[in-house]
């Protein structure tokens, strides 16, 4: 059976896939992608413009509150996304105020 992502996240024009696997030896392994939608022929493209960098930082604090809430990260390391995701919603909100 082919390995699928459990969760598309995206933010703006930017997407990302979630993929998410037991590993015997280490626990949960995690992976994710980030490509950008083209709005006019619907294809992707991993090449990225100055003006994605507000979706960016929203994709990267929404990735952080997703792992975090998933569960099965240890809890030191769910804690360093949560305080990451805080971090990173202070400075998306600071730029949609402007």
């Amino acid at each position: 059976m082919a390995e699928r992502p459990y969760e598309f996240i995206g933010a703006g024009k930017l997407v990302s896939a979630l993929w998410k696997r037991a590993d015997g030896r280490r626990g949960w392994r995690y992976r994710f992608n980030i490509f950008r939608m083209h709005d006019h022929h619907g294809t992707v493209s991993r090449m990225f413009r100055p003006g994605d960098l507000p979706d960016l930082l929203k994709l990267c604090q929404v990735l952080a509150m997703e792992l975090r809430r998933d569960g099965c990260l240890p809890e030191q390391e769910r804690q360093r996304l949560a305080d990451l995701a805080d971090d990173l919603d202070a400075i998306t909100r600071k730029e949609a105020g402007r």
